[in-house]
């Protein structure tokens, strides 16, 4: 039925902001720009993050990010003043979360090897 996940759209507060914060804090590449909304490609799979700019509201849906260097990752973000949480462990997955301009949650993972 599905073939793959194709974006993950966020709304944000103020998009000239958010443009400068997610290709300067989270290094993503934008391969498309609308003038209401940008498109960034997150490292090497398909997916893709949609920023738009509009009401932003408390959602329980999380974007989730891979790093192969979690500790590095999250000291890189705190380095840039993000709000980061601690990193902690459940099973086979380390990760933490931490927060965009607007509040929005993201979360990183890394698997432990078996």
């Amino acid at each position: 039925m599905f073939s793959k996940v194709d974006t993950i759209h966020i709304q944000v507060s103020n998009l000239k902001k958010a443009k400068q914060w997610y290709e300067e804090v989270l290094e993503l590449e934008r391969v498309f720009d609308s003038g209401k909304y940008m498109v960034y490609k997150v490292g090497i799979g398909e997916s893709t993050i949609t920023i738009q700019e509009g009401k932003v509201r408390p959602s329980s849906i999380k974007p989730i990010l891979f790093s192969d260097a979690l500790e590095e990752t999250r000291l890189k973000l705190l380095e840039k003043n993000v709000e980061v949480g601690h990193i902690e462990e459940d099973e086979d997955v380390t990760y933490f979360v931490f927060r965009d301009l607007d509040g929005n949650d993201f979360e990183v993972c890394q698997y432990i090897p078996l």
